[in-house]
């Protein structure tokens, strides 16, 4: 099974106060990830908006286990934990490891694909919807 990985350099911008990973880059790995999912598939930005519809995030949720630091490189992977029958609402499960590929965070997020037009959720394009289909479940994978 094939597994997205994308690995990241923690930068100064990355920390807080206490010197390790502040929670919003967490997030911020995450969503990197995903966009560079897209990309590697052949999808960037211009192509989600030229074919009238994007994401948008509903809900995000986040669980710590180690601290990462400052020059740390951090592994983020990408795996979908749920979908809807028709394919547009999603709940996609990061796991990021710190340098020694020990798990530090898990992030999910919660989203769905909206129409540009009208502004409501809707399913993806077909191919996409093919792209989707192509990442690996996990094994508490359910139907939203």
């Amino acid at each position: 099974m094939y597994i997205f990985r994308k690995e990241l350099e923690v930068r100064w911008s990355d920390i807080d106060a206490n010197s390790h990973v502040t929670h919003t880059s967490y997030a911020e790995f995450a969503t990197h990830t995903r966009v560079e999912w897209m990309r590697s598939k052949g999808y960037t930005m211009s192509d989600l908006i030229a074919k009238g519809f994007t994401a948008v995030l509903l809900k995000e949720e986040t669980e710590y286990y180690r601290e990462v630091f400052l020059g740390e490189q951090v592994t983020v992977e990408l795996i979908i934990l749920g979908e809807s029958p028709d394919h547009a609402k999603w709940k996609f499960l990061h796991n990021i490891y710190n340098s020694n590929y020990k798990l530090a965070a898990k992030h999910i997020v919660y989203g769905a694909w909206i129409s540009l037009a009208n502004r409501k959720i809707c399913p993806p394009p077909e191919d996409f919807i093919q792209l989707i289909k192509d990442l690996p479940k996990g094994d508490d994978f359910i139907v939203l």
